[in-house]
């Protein structure tokens, strides 16, 4: 299998405990295939892409605690063997996933605009993007624009993919 990790902030010591956390995670994969993992450190979290072999299938993008990250990527590789493509909202270790928001995207196709209320702060912010029709949702993270705290947030799967979502003040 060929890996390739990268990876943005935290200490030299984070970053080794981080590649050995992804190698576990991934776990034993036939020979031809290719990873790529993109993490960056925010705060006591970090910001996980993950792409596989099959470009058929979209990236998983996903927040994970400290101590998390082996068992997130585990449960997204899980997710994307059964059929489940993106991941669902799962609160990772000190990370909350908003309690109002973006709901099952189906209908018509266009634009949506998301309220959420920012667990840190209490203040409104909205994610915008475009959606196709009957398109499916994937959580991504967001920082909030009034205090920066990271939220889980969910957008279209396109959006997801293209990392073509915006966040503004409500």
């Amino acid at each position: 299998m060929s890996l390739k990790i990268l990876c943005a902030g935290g200490s030299r010591g984070e970053k080794e405990a981080v590649e050995t956390a992804v190698r576990a995670g991934i776990g034993p994969r036939p020979a031809a295939e290719t990873w790529t993992v993109s993490l960056v450190k925010v705060g006591r979290q970090w910001s996980v892409t993950l792409d596989g072999p099959d470009k058929s299938s979209p990236r998983s993008t996903f927040v994970a605690g400290e101590g998390r990250l082996r068992d997130e990527i585990s449960q997204s590789l899980a997710q994307r063997r059964t059929g489940g493509g993106g991941r669902a909202a799962v609160p990772a270790a000190g990370a909350t996933v908003p309690t109002r928001g973006a709901t099952a995207v189906s209908g018509p196709g266009g634009q949506r605009r998301n309220p959420y209320t920012c667990q840190k702060c209490g203040k409104a912010f909205v994610v915008s993007y475009d959606v196709e029709e009957g398109e499916g949702e994937e959580t991504v993270p967001a920082a909030c624009p009034h205090c920066w705290q990271i939220e889980n947030v969910k957008v279209g799967m396109t959006a997801a993919v293209n990392n073509d979502y915006r966040v503004d003040k409500a």
